[in-house]
């Protein structure tokens, strides 16, 4: 298996480390994403829950809480389809969010 970050996904990094620049400088924003890929790295290892709104979708929760990524697994070709990372206390993603 290996991870792939879809083109949403890839523009929710850009937000966020865009924002912890903001907020803390390029050190702070440089760390949030590491931690976050980082985690996400781990479903190399084990299996997310499924996403209970969406099927076929699963949810990882990174970043000590703080985001949730979204992804689906394409076992035909080995990959880990990472679709959305988004702020853990938005509303619940919807299908429309996922595609």
């Amino acid at each position: 298996m290996r991870i792939k970050y879809l083109p949403i996904a890839e523009s929710n990094f850009d937000d966020i480390g865009d924002y912890y620049f903001k907020v803390g400088g390029n050190q702070l924003a440089r760390r949030m994403i590491k931690q976050i890929r980082s985690d996400i790295k781990a479903l190399l290892n084990y299996t997310a829950p499924p996403y209970e709104l969406v099927p076929g979708i699963h949810r990882l929760v990174v970043a000590k809480g703080a985001y949730l990524a979204f992804h689906r697994i394409n076992e035909a070709n080995s990959i880990i389809e990472v679709l959305h990372v988004r702020r853990s206390e938005r509303e619940p993603a919807t299908e429309k969010d996922l595609k």
